[in-house]
C-alpha cells in the first residue's frame, strides 16, 4: 500500500504533529551527486573531478540511518544524482529498508534494468519517482546529453510496472523540452502514471553563490503559461475556467497600497520543523535547495546536527513584503525561492513575483488556446 497516496490525512496529521514536537520524521539521504546524464538545470550534479573529495562510505549512511530512526525518522527518500550510480546502492538500500522505513527513490529510471529489478522487487520500495525529461531521444539528448534516455527510462518503467513496483513520474518543464509538454502527460495517461509537474527552477545555489537568480529556464512570464497549463491538466478544463474567473475577479479588487507589514512570516513548509535533507558530503539541510542553515552531521551526530537545524531553521523570516502581499495566497512562495532568487532571506524573489504577476492572464490565455483548439491538449474536456 501506497502511505503517501492512500492515507493523505494521516500523513497530514502525522507531519502536523511532528512539526509542533520537532520530531525529524521526514528525511531525504543525497547518496551521490553523480549523474549519468548531464541535466542543463541541475542543481546538485558534480562529476567526481568537481566533487573534490570521495562519496561517504555505505557504512556511514547505514550508520546515520540508525541514528535518524532513534530520532524518530519514519518517511526516507533516496536521491542523488543517481543512486543506482552507486556500485553499493544496494547494500545501502537493503540496510535501511530492514531498519523499517518507508522508502521512496528517486531515479532518472535509465539505470534500472533486470539485474536491478531481480533485487529491488525483493524488497520493494513504497515508490520510485522516476523524472520523464522528454518525450523523445531527441529532447534527452538536448537537455540531458543522453540520446538514448528516453528508450532506456521507458524501458526501466515498463520492467518496474511488471513487478507492481509503483512509479510516480515527475516532468521539470525547460526550454528544452517545453514543445514535449502536452506529450509527456499523454505518455502518463497511457501509463496510467500519476505525474507532477514542475515549471519553476530554482536556481542552483548550492553549486555556488554565483548561480543567485539565475538558472537555464524560461522568462517568468514563459514559466507562468506552463504552470497554467499544469493546472488545467491537474483541475480539469470546467474546474480550470471557474477558478480563472474567479481569478478575474479577485484580481480587479486587489489593493496594492496597504503598506507593507514590520511582520515576517517563518518557514511555512515542514523544512527544518519535521524534515530535513543529508548532502553527499554529510551536511545536514532544512531544504535541499538551500544552502544555509547547514550543520556536520559527521562531527556532531544527527541529533546534534538536527538540533542545530530546527534552531537556525525557526530564525529563518520570509521577506515582509512577502507576507502583506495581496498575491500572497496564489504565489507559493517559500523560503527556498526567496534564498536561491536573492540571496538574501529578506530580499523579495523578483522572478517568482514576476511569475504570480502574470500567472491569471496565462490561465486566460491557456483557456483561449485549449478552446480555439490551438494547443495540444491531450486531456478530457470535463
Amino acid at each position: 500500500m501506497n502511505v503517501q497516496y492512500q492515507l493523505p490525512g494521516l500523513n497530514t496529521y502525522l507531519y502536523q504533529k511532528a512539526d509542533r514536537l520537532q520530531i525529524p520524521i521526514g528525511g531525504t539521504f543525497e547518496l551521490t551527486p553523480m549523474c549519468n546524464m548531464n541535466c542543463r538545470m541541475c542543481y546538485v550534479r558534480k562529476t567526481r573531478e568537481e566533487m573534490g573529495r570521495d562519496l561517504l562510505p555505505a557504512g556511514e549512511w547505514i550508520r546515520i540511518g540508525r541514528e535518524a530512526r532513534e530520532q524518530g525518522l519514519l518517511f526516507l527518500l533516496l536521491t542523488g544524482g543517481e543512486p543506482f550510480l552507486r556500485p553499493d546502492f544496494r547494500e545501502i538500500y537493503e540496510e535501511l529498508h530492514d531498519m523499517g522505513f518507508v522508502l521512496t527513490i528517486n531515479s532518472n529510471g535509465t539505470l534500472i534494468d533486470e539485474q536491478v529489478i531481480s533485487w529491488l522487487k525483493e524488497r520493494p520500495p513504497i515508490r520510485i519517482n522516476i523524472t520523464l525529461y522528454g518525450a523523445s531521444n531527441a529532447s534527452y539528448a538536448r537537455l540531458c546529453a543522453n540520446p538514448q534516455g528516453f528508450d532506456q527510462v521507458m524501458r526501466g518503467i515498463h520492467l518496474l510496472k511488471r513487478e507492481g513496483i509503483e512509479v510516480k513520474l515527475n516532468y521539470t518543464v525547460t526550454p528544452y523540452n517545453a514543445e514535449d509538454f502536452h506529450a509527456i502527460r499523454k505518455i502518463a495517461a497511457e501509463e496510467e502514471l500519476y505525474i507532477q509537474t514542475v515549471t519553476y527552477l530554482f536556481p542552483p545555489i548550492r553549486k555556488g553563490r554565483e548561480n543567485i537568480g539565475r538558472n537555464d529556464r524560461f522568462t517568468p512570464e514563459t514559466a507562468a503559461y506552463y504552470s497554467a497549463w499544469n493546472q488545467l491538466y491537474n483541475m480539469g478544463p470546467k474546474a480550470f475556467r471557474k477558478r480563472t474567473d474567479t481569478m478575474l475577479a479577485e484580481d480587479s479588487c486587489l489593493d496594492f497600497t496597504t503598506e507593507t507589514t514590520e511582520e515576517r512570516e517563518g518557514i511555512r513548509c515542514h523544512a527544518g520543523k519535521s524534515s530535513f535533507w543529508v548532502t553527499w558530503e554529510g551536511k545536514m539541510l532544512s531544504c535541499g535547495m538551500l544552502d544555509q542553515p547547514s550543520a556536520d552531521i559527521i562531527e556532531t551526530g544527527f541529533a546534534g546536527a538536527w538540533k542545530t537545524i530546527v534552531q537556525r531553521t525557526a530564525a529563518i523570516r520570509m521577506p515582509a513584503k512577502c507576507t502583506s502581499c495581496a498575491s500572497r495566497k496564489k504565489c507559493g512562495v517559500c523560503a527556498a525561492m526567496v534564498l536561491a532568487e536573492s540571496g538574501d532571506y529578506e530580499k523579495e524573489p523578483l522572478y517568482r513575483c514576476r511569475m504570480t504577476e502574470c500567472y491569471t492572464d496565462a490561465c486566460r490565455q491557456v483557456l483561449e488556446e485549449m478552446e480555439e483548439g490551438k494547443s495540444g491538449y491531450t486531456g478530457t474536456m470535463e
